[in-house]
């Protein structure tokens, strides 16, 4: 009989609502982030603040080492189940995701400008330096879209139940979200007749479908788990 959820006991239980609760939490901030963008004249005081704070690359850099730790955590428990189940090559495929969202936040982290003397302008540190970590992020994302589509077949293929869903929307969820980007670029430059308001209006539906999409596997992840009777 397959298995339907992970057996996880009352601690691991425990960094799963911690760790679920603070990722849906940094990832609507996350988002709050690219929509208010730098402070301007035309926001609100609100948003201006916010844009400010979220302007400081020491607040951002936080941000996105604090979501990474929160996927993290799900993931190593997801390990744990795995490694319980004696799928070695399922656990390598987590292990490989685990260490590629690190490098990925660690270039996404690193700093590809400087300001200048005058404390207005900005330069950039160097030019090869932010071409060769855009190809290594890029490099990295490619392949953690592979491996989550190979680790979401097997997971699908070997499980059921409600880590069968977890498996497809490993598969589902990074597959639709590259349409929807291909979709908007598209149209975005090569679709002519379009105004700049209906390609601001697309592009706020891209992000927000593409951000539900990165929850969905998270919070399957979730439910895939449950704590252990007794």
């Amino acid at each position: 009989m397959k298995l339907k959820t992970f057996p996880v006991s009352g601690i691991q239980n425990e960094v799963l609502n911690w760790s679920m609760g603070l990722f849906l939490a940094f990832s609507a901030v996350d988002l709050i982030d690219h929509w208010t963008a730098a402070p301007n004249e035309g926001q609100s005081l609100f948003v201006e603040a916010f844009a400010s704070m979220q302007s400081h690359t020491g607040i951002q850099i936080a941000e996105a080492v604090l979501l990474l730790a929160t996927k993290l955590a799900m993931w190593e428990v997801l390990r744990r189940g795995l490694k319980k189940t004696n799928h070695f090559f399922l656990q390598l495929g987590v292990i490989l995701l685990m260490l590629l969202d690190t490098f990925m936040t660690v270039a996404s982290c690193l700093p590809s400008t400087v300001m200048g003397t005058d404390g207005n302008t900005v330069h950039a540190v160097c030019q090869s330096t932010a071409h060769l970590l855009t190809q290594f992020y890029l490099s990295c994302y490619t392949v953690s879209f592979l491996i989550q589509a190979t680790l979401g077949i097997g997971l699908a293929t070997v499980f059921a139940g409600r880590i069968r869903w977890y498996g497809a929307s490993l598969l589902l969820c990074p597959l639709l979200t590259s349409i929807l980007n291909m979709v908007y670029l598209y149209i975005y430059n090569n679709v002519g007749g379009v105004s700049m308001p209906d390609i601001i209006k697309y592009g706020t539906i891209v992000s927000l479908a593409g951000f539900s999409l990165d929850l969905i596997p998270f919070i399957l992840l979730r439910r895939s788990m449950c704590a252990e009777e007794g």
